[in-house]
């Protein structure tokens, strides 16, 4: 006290934060949105804009930069990378890359907790 626990707050945080991104992005040019042909009201996919930022991001990725590799497999988006790639860009990305695994995990594990919580609440109800 007066101090919410970490994981309500990060909970409570991160809804609505994929729409808050995207309409930032969409303010500043970064993206752009197709329209669905007939569905006028409905706002269509979220469509990166061919820019020199997103070409040099693209070509950093295609390089297998290592500490982006290393976030990249410590969000699940791809496979760890072989040997010690982050070692190999410094002590202080080893710092992030270690922060940014640590938020991970506690994050699965606040993801867990809840998922267990709304089961067994599930099951009182239903009389199991």
């Amino acid at each position: 006290p007066p101090y919410e626990p970490v994981g309500d707050w990060l909970w409570r945080r991160g809804r609505g934060l994929s729409p808050a991104y995207l309409d930032a992005l969409e303010s500043a040019g970064q993206i752009t949105r197709r329209r669905h042909g007939w569905l006028p009201l409905r706002a269509g996919e979220a469509v990166p804009v061919d820019s020199a930022a997103r070409r040099h991001a693209m070509d950093r990725w295609a390089s297998d930069e290592p500490v982006l590799a290393s976030l990249a497999a410590a969000i699940g988006v791809r496979e760890q990378p072989a040997g010690d790639a982050a070692g190999a860009a410094g002590d202080a990305a080893v710092t992030v890359l270690a922060a940014v695994n640590d938020a991970v995990m506690e994050l699965e594990a606040e993801r867990q907790r809840r998922a267990i919580e709304e089961a067994a609440f599930d099951n009182i109800w239903r009389g199991e």
